[in-house]
């Protein structure tokens, strides 16, 4: 009988585990809203974060993006040679590109490099006690720790997107040059061709979705890392599969909501 209840309980562990997750991330972002109105009174915090969030991602970014629009390019030249016009090689790179690969690709690389780095921060922060120092000290954590993280991702992601559908265009018109024969012309018009501004503002609104999911569970797995440096490890590993994970589900309830 025992042998029988082992696997459903072990489910309802699960399913119960689970559910206190989610709620324990929506009190994190309820928490981190409340603290809006204190948004403008700690700027240097918010800058601080800004620049190792947006800054400092900038080189992987460029190198990303680049060889994302010449892949991109390259299959669809494959796809399509000889079945239709060079034009619409431009279109669909830049269809792939502004609705898929740059805001995907920069969110994936964004949770590898920031998500982990805010969970590992946090997480030896919670083992030294300086997280209970706050609260000793009369100090809002969410205030000063989570404030100033959820508006550089909410305000960077979106630019570092931008960047990153621009450079990815330019690495599909480097390879359509240099490698494809396709004029610059050829390759502009083809841009043109079927464009449309949801386009654009489709992959702007999944990079705050995106931001503030990599925000949310760096923060969680962050304040919930267990004692040791193997409790760190594994905090910023959970945040990186999960905010993978997340990331592609959101994708699609996204593009289901804006496309269908």
């Amino acid at each position: 009988m025992q042998f029988i209840l082992r696997p459903i309980v072990w489910i309802g562990d699960i399913v119960v585990t689970g559910i206190s997750a989610v709620g324990e991330v929506i009190c994190i972002l309820l928490n981190t809203l409340r603290q809006l109105p204190h948004v403008y009174k700690n700027p240097d915090l918010i800058v601080k974060q800004m620049i190792s969030i947006g800054v400092s991602s900038l080189p992987l970014l460029f190198v990303t993006s680049i060889f994302t629009g010449m892949v991109a390019t390259v299959c669809a030249e494959f796809e399509f040679h000889n079945m239709v016009a060079d034009k619409f090689v431009g279109t669909a790179a830049c269809k792939m590109v502004l609705i898929e690969l740059g805001p995907l690709l920069t969110a994936i690389v964004l949770a590898g490099r920031v998500g982990s780095a805010i969970s590992a921060e946090l997480g030896s922060m919670k083992e030294k006690e300086e997280l209970a120092a706050y609260t000793v000290l009369g100090l809002n954590p969410y205030r000063y720790l989570a404030l100033p993280r959820f508006v550089a991702f909410i305000t960077m992601i979106p630019c570092l997107t931008i960047i990153s559908n621009a450079l990815a265009i330019i690495g599909g018109w480097i390879v359509c040059v240099l490698a494809l024969d396709i004029t610059t012309y050829t390759y502009v018009t083809g841009m043109q061709y079927l464009f449309t501004p949801l386009d654009l503002w489709s992959g702007v609104i999944k990079s705050f979705v995106f931001g503030t999911l990599i925000y949310l569970l760096g923060y969680y797995h962050g304040i919930n890392a267990k004692a040791g440096a193997r409790g760190v490890g594994i905090a910023t590993m959970s945040v990186v599969v999960s905010c993978c994970l997340m990331i592609l589900i959101s994708d699609f309830i996204v593009d289901a909501l804006l496309f269908f």
